[in-house]
């Protein structure tokens, strides 16, 4: 009881009351961590590293190209070559670009797309047939 009596009522504890030497000191964040990050969002993820800027030389110039532009570009230049999976994945990517941006409005129609693919089979096609020729002149 004596040891009660010697403590200051400042200092005195109870229910949602710590004693003063318990408490958190002023400026002094009770959590000094902090709540963990989490895992993160995927598309944030890809979004970030698609933004980063690469230097690229096109024609002998050398210019800075974000990542996604890079990729993008190189995809137009398979298909351009007759690249038939190329081809169907920038048909897919336009029209997937297009649902996401809420709007039907891709500057192609379906047709414009079923065009675009057919007329990638066609050169697969003279391409594969061009090679079955070179082959069987060996």
């Amino acid at each position: 009881m004596a040891d009660e009596m010697d403590v200051p009522e400042d200092d005195k504890g109870g229910f949602g009351n710590p004693p003063k030497a318990h408490q958190f000191k002023p400026g002094r964040s009770g959590n000094p961590k902090g709540r963990p990050k989490g895992p993160g969002n995927l598309l944030k993820l890809i979004a970030k590293h698609a933004a980063k800027k690469v230097t690229v030389i096109e024609g002998g110039v050398e210019k800075k190209m974000a990542k996604m532009d890079v990729v993008i570009s190189a995809m137009f230049n398979k298909a351009a070559k007759g690249d038939v999976p190329a081809a169907r994945l920038i048909a897919s990517m336009v029209q997937a670009a297009a649902q996401l941006s809420g709007s039907d409005e891709s500057g192609y129609s379906d047709e414009d797309l079923m065009a675009i693919l057919e007329e990638a089979n066609w050169q697969a096609g003279l391409v594969k047939l061009a090679q079955e020729q070179e082959s069987d002149d060996f």
